[in-house]
């Protein structure tokens, strides 16, 4: 029995840390330091890139119409997820969980993510596709960055010394 619920904690606590991984991914250009962009709009996504990748009106262009359709599938998919988790959480407080009830449940928050990790993937392709090679490196070096700070200040490691490969 105690075999089972380290089990689901440990499935729980990966299910948790993709989702920190997804979301980080997707709000990544939510915040910048940089004040050019418009002081009456949420700094978005395609105004944090022109600024730091130097991108041209066209790329910027292509990449707002990029932002139209998948902010809309993320936030959709992001709100199922928490409810999944809600779910889950009000499962693992009963008196005797049920087990199949919360496999089944964390399969479902499992497919969401998935889904979410593939609508990433895909935008960042499309991101890749509209930039130089000068700006593709620059890019993705700041992911990298920002995934290496999370987690470098979480687990302690040394993710920065795997930039280069």
């Amino acid at each position: 029995m105690k075999h089972k619920w380290i089990i689901i904690a440990f499935g729980l606590l990966t299910v948790i840390n993709l989702s920190a991984l997804g979301t980080f991914v997707y709000y990544r250009g939510s915040r910048s330091a940089v004040t050019d962009c418009p002081v009456n709009k949420t700094v978005n996504h395609s105004c944090y890139l022109k600024q730091h990748l130097e991108m041209t009106d066209e790329q910027t262009s292509k990449v707002d119409e990029a932002e139209k359709i998948f902010h809309p599938v993320t936030e959709s998919l992001a709100l199922k997820m928490k409810e999944k988790r809600i779910e889950l959480v009000g499962e693992l407080m009963k008196e005797s969980a049920d087990s199949t009830r919360i496999e089944n449940i964390l399969k479902q928050v499992d497919s969401l993510q998935a889904s979410m990790q593939r609508q990433i993937v895909h935008l960042l392709l499309h991101e890749k596709g509209v930039l130089t090679s000068p700006q593709q490196e620059k890019f993705f070096s700041i992911v990298l960055g920002q995934l290496c700070m999370e987690i470098d200040s979480i687990k302690q490691t040394q993710c920065q010394k795997y930039k280069s490969q």
